[in-house]
């Protein structure tokens, strides 16, 4: 338990620890990929073990929060991916054809866990993330059509085996543990710990495995960086802007947060393997990936900091 908690507890600096060494060592991740979805599973499972049914419940009635969450995943970042790629990629048709794509994907599977870590309400942002990965398969072919002109071939089985195996069954059996074990409930921060390990792993292969094909990008590269950080960056002003408009609380903004900056990239490289697209679409998919893996704990940090000095000085 106090390993868990001291993963916790030191998260930004493991996260930099292991995106420096992924870096420094490429393609070893590659021979771990295998273990990314039962990895999401168990992610999903252990912060599942915090919540219950009540809380899934309570969030219920809160409709407009998650229809705008989905609103903001799906139309505002994709408008700001798209002029994105029509700045920086206007020449390069397969990057930003692959920018539409990032921009339309729903939130990450990890964001309820900075969510977690923060202190906001994670069933809101279970609740927002199960929302949009149901919209999905619906939305996203519509929204690239619309605004990209491309015509997408939904992944199907891949968004359905995601939504099942890796949130729904974990999500449900959480619940339960949560529900019937004492034990499970009194160790909050030790699922949290297990959950953000997880996260390290998922971390180690995403870099480890696309460092190669970043790397031989050379110069290019800071380009494509450059823009997935701005995306990031909207993200994270979107969600702001949305508590000071609409006087959100902090739990819910602190949802947003991570809802809005953060994306599915497993989804990328799934519809363009549907498609038969070059898999040079997807490069955008794993710039913004590697960032908002290391951005997200980098923000988790701020906000906590920002918080215990607050706290300091109203005391």
């Amino acid at each position: 338990m106090k390993i868990f908690a001291w993963i916790t507890d030191h998260l930004i600096y493991l996260v930099f620890g292991v995106g420096i060494v992924s870096s420094l060592f490429p393609g070893p991740g590659s021979l771990f990929g295998w273990i990314v979805t039962p990895v999401l599973a168990l992610m999903v499972l252990s912060i599942s073990m915090t919540i219950n049914i009540g809380d899934l419940v309570r969030v219920s009635k809160y409709p407009l929060v998650i229809v705008w969450s989905v609103i903001l995943q799906f139309v505002v970042m994709a408008l700001f991916s798209i002029l994105l790629g029509r700045i920086f990629f206007s020449s390069m048709t397969d990057l930003n054809s692959g920018q539409v794509l990032l921009g339309a994907l729903p939130a990450d599977i990890s964001a309820p866990l900075m969510v977690s870590l923060v202190g906001g309400d994670t069933a809101l942002g279970i609740a927002m993330l199960v929302t949009a990965m149901v919209l999905t398969p619906f939305v996203l072919p519509n929204i690239l059509t619309f605004f990209g002109g491309i015509t997408m071939t939904v992944p199907t089985g891949y968004l359905e085996a995601e939504l099942v195996g890796i949130i729904i069954i974990p999500l449900i059996l959480g619940m339960v543990l949560n529900f019937y074990s004492v034990k499970v409930r009194e160790k909050r921060d030790a699922w949290l710990g297990f959950a953000a390990l997880c996260y390290l792993l998922l971390l180690f292969v995403v870099v480890s495995s696309n460092a190669g094909s970043i790397i031989s990008l050379k110069a290019f590269a800071f380009v494509i960086i450059v823009v997935e950080v701005l995306l990031n960056l909207v993200g994270y002003g979107l969600a702001y802007l949305s508590k000071r408009i609409f006087k959100q609380t902090r739990a819910t903004f602190l949802s947003l947060l991570f809802i809005t900056s953060t994306k599915e990239f497993g989804i990328a490289p799934a519809a363009v393997s549907t498609m038969e697209l070059k898999n040079t679409v997807t490069i955008p998919s794993v710039f913004y990936a590697v960032i908002q893996m290391i951005s997200a704990p980098v923000v988790v940090k701020i906000v906590t900091f920002w918080d215990s000095h607050s706290h300091e000085e109203t005391i």
